[in-house]
C-alpha cells in the first residue's frame, strides 16, 4: 500500500479498488452471487409470468417486486460484508497499524471505505436491473437520476453499517457475529421476498425505520410506480439519518489496533 501523503483519500479510494479486483471471492460475491440468483429466479418464474403480489395491482408480476428486493439485499450485503471485512481484514492484517504512524486521519480512512462503497453499489445495481430486463423483461418507470440518488443514498447509509461493526473487531469471528446480528434481522422483515406488511401491526413501525426497509420501499416506488425523489421524503431521511449516525458513531469508537 503506497500513498501519498498530500492526497490521501484519493490514494485510499483508488487503493479499495485494487484490493477489490485482486480478491476473486469478493467480486463473486459482489456481482457473480447476485448475477447467479437472478439465473435461478427467471428458471424458477419462467412459467409463471402473470403471478401477481398484490391483488390491487394485477398486473405486478412476482418478480417485478422481487428485483428491486434483490438490488437492496445487494447492498445492504456488500456495505456490511464488504466495508466491515475490509476493514477487518487491514487491522488482522496490521496495516492499520502501519497506517497510525502516518500523519492519516482516520476520518479520511473511513471515508474511502464509504466512497468506494457507494460507487461500487452504483455498478451494481445497474448489473442486476440490467440483468432483469434482460432476463425478465423488467423495466424502470421512474427518473435514472432519482434512481442513482437512492442508491447512492443507499450505499451510504449501509457502509455507515459495515464501518460501525468492524470498529473495534479484532478478528473476523467477531465481526461475524456484528454483522449478522445488524443484516439478518433485515434480510427477514425488509421486504426483500415477500411484502414487510405481513408482520403483526405492534412490528411494522420498527420494520418500517430500518434502513432495508426505506431502500426496498424506495427502489420499487422508483422501479414501479414511477414516483420522484421529492415524494420520497420519509424514505430517504432514514437512509440519511443511518448513515449518519453510524458513520459518527463509527468514527467515534474506531480504533488503529
Amino acid at each position: 500500500m503506497k500513498l501519498r501523503s498530500d492526497r490521501p483519500l484519493v490514494n485510499l479510494l483508488a487503493d479499495r479498488f485494487r484490493e477489490f479486483w485482486r480478491e476473486p471471492g469478493v467480486v463473486f460475491w459482489t456481482f457473480g452471487f447476485p448475477i447467479m440468483l437472478a439465473v435461478v429466479l427467471s428458471l424458477a418464474f419462467r412459467e409463471k409470468a402473470t403471478e401477481t403480489v398484490d391483488p390491487s395491482q394485477p398486473t405486478t408480476r412476482y418478480v417485478d417486486f422481487l428485483m428491486p428486493g434483490l438490488v437492496g439485499m445487494t447492498l445492504l450485503n456488500g456495505g456490511a460484508w464488504g466495508v466491515g471485512f475490509g476493514l477487518i481484514l487491514m487491522r488482522t492484517r496490521k496495516l492499520l497499524k502501519r497506517l497510525a504512524a502516518t500523519p492519516m486521519r482516520r476520518a479520511d480512512l473511513l471515508l474511502a471505505f464509504v466512497l468506494f462503497r457507494v460507487l461500487l453499489s452504483l455498478i451494481e445495481t445497474g448489473v442486476l436491473l440490467g440483468l432483469g430486463a434482460l432476463l425478465f423483461s423488467t423495466s424502470v418507470s421512474g427518473s435514472l437520476v432519482d434512481l442513482t440518488a437512492i442508491v447512492a443514498l443507499s450505499g451510504l447509509s449501509f457502509a455507515g453499517l459495515g464501518l460501525l461493526c468492524a470498529s473495534r473487531a479484532q478478528n473476523p469471528q467477531t465481526g461475524n457475529g456484528w454483522v449478522n446480528l445488524a443484516t439478518l434481522p433485515m434480510f427477514l422483515v425488509s421486504g426483500v421476498f415477500f411484502e414487510s406488511r405481513n408482520f403483526p401491526e405492534w412490528l411494522k413501525p420498527w420494520i418500517e425505520d430500518l434502513p432495508l426497509t426505506a431502500c426496498n420501499d424506495a427502489l420499487r416506488a422508483i422501479v414501479q410506480e414511477g414516483r420522484t425523489l421529492a415524494e420520497l421524503g420519509p424514505e430517504c431521511g432514514i437512509l440519511a439519518l443511518w448513515g449518519a449516525a453510524t458513520f459518527a458513531l463509527a468514527l467515534r469508537i474506531f480504533r488503529w489496533t
